[in-house]
């Protein structure tokens, strides 16, 4: 039987295509719950960023970049390739005729780093970080550590599709994703920022400072000891990752051991691999976005463990702890210090890293090999 050739009019296929739309979107929702969930974990959930590789398209796939961020602002491009201009900052050639610039092919800078979803600026003269300085709504996510936006969030315009969407995309991305902060004022504002409908799904949180030192921090040591309180509004928090420099202030340790929270199920206590450590290491590109970061190792034991108990609600001798925590603290300090400068094993942590693989802190509830977890609810 010969084969009928089927054929629209040219006027009928953009119906066809909304009617094809349209199915696909009756489909979907005929799906059960824990399918679309399933398909929006693959659009929205991704591991913590600090195991992120550069991209393959990022100029620094083969640098090895560590912690760090440079403002970028169109002064420090070439003159061959700045076409750009700003009624408040120049440049100084343009300054008095910056309005007729934009006829002779000039615009206005837009930073990259800049997000989509950010509102729109008031002053469309004005370069982003003029703006950002002089004129924009406070407070605002400010960022302090992205060598690259290769770390950046996609997919998040799944959530804006409809209103049943935005309820069930909201669900996984907020349950589902590790939220990681390289701060605690980024994390306070963050967490102070979304609904508190949305801020109580969220289950799991990595913090880590690698900018924060004793010495050179000391005085934002009481600020970030306040900033921990925020933790206890987090009622379906599992999953915790915190820099073991923590344990090295009496008063970030005392604000630890005021947090309780009873779902807790998984704390880790890790320290970053020191910079003088990473000079050797070699890896294939494309590189890793945060070295330093994405080959910490874990604190077991010790003080570590107990506080980490007193944050899941577990039953502890506070009251002891307490009068003994100034000498708990400096005896974590010197271990802290002390592993800061064991080269052999960071060259041991490099090398178990390269053959076995990260494991993601998203299967932190099961078993794991005893390098990367020590389940501390297992303990007694």
């Amino acid at each position: 039987m010969p084969l009928t050739r089927f054929t629209t009019a040219p006027g009928n296929t953009s119906l066809m295509d909304e009617q094809q739309q349209s199915d696909l979107g009756v489909r979907f929702h005929a799906l059960p719950p824990e399918l679309r969930a399933h398909v929006f974990s693959f659009l929205l959930v991704r591991p913590v960023k600090w195991d992120s590789r550069h991209l393959e398209t990022c100029e620094r796939s083969s640098a090895k970049t560590v912690s760090g961020y440079t403002r970028p602002s169109h002064h420090s491009l070439a003159d061959s390739d700045n076409i750009y201009i700003c009624a408040e900052c120049g440049p100084d050639t343009h300054e008095r005729n910056w309005r007729h610039a934009f006829t002779r092919g000039f615009e206005v800078f837009v930073s990259p780093w800049r997000s989509k979803w950010a509102p729109d600026q008031t002053n469309p003269y004005l370069c982003t970080n003029c703006y950002d300085d002089r004129w924009r709504t406070r407070p605002f996510p400010q960022p302090t550590n992205l060598p690259c936006l290769c770390a950046r969030r996609k997919n998040l315009e799944t959530r804006l599709v409809c209103r049943q969407w935005n309820k069930e995309a909201s669900l996984v991305f907020f349950s589902e994703n590790i939220f990681a902060f390289d701060d605690c004022a980024s994390m306070e504002y963050f967490l102070s920022a979304i609904s508190s409908c949305w801020r109580t799904l969220i289950t799991k949180i990595s913090l880590l400072l690698p900018f924060w030192r004793d010495e050179s921090y000391s005085t934002n040591t009481a600020f970030l000891a306040s900033s921990l309180s925020i933790l206890d509004e987090l009622t379906w928090l599992q999953y915790l990752e915190l820099d073991a420099k923590l344990l090295n202030k009496e008063l970030t340790t005392s604000a630890l051991l005021n947090c309780s929270i009873a779902s807790l199920r998984s704390v880790r206590f890790v320290i970053q691999c020191p910079l003088k450590q990473l000079l050797w290491l070699k890896m294939e590109p494309p590189t890793y976005v945060w070295r330093e970061l994405r080959g910490r190792h874990l604190l077991e034991g010790g003080l570590s463990e107990l506080v980490a108990r007193s944050l899941k609600a577990e039953s502890i001798n506070a009251s002891g702890l307490r009068t003994t925590i100034a000498a708990d603290v400096e005896r974590q300090k010197e271990l802290y210090v002390s592993m800061q400068n064991d080269s052999h094993l960071w060259e041991v942590k490099h090398l178990q890293c390269a053959a076995e693989g990260y494991i993601s802190p998203q299967e932190d509830f099961y078993e794991l090999p005893h390098l990367f977890q020590h389940d501390l609810s297992s303990s007694n």
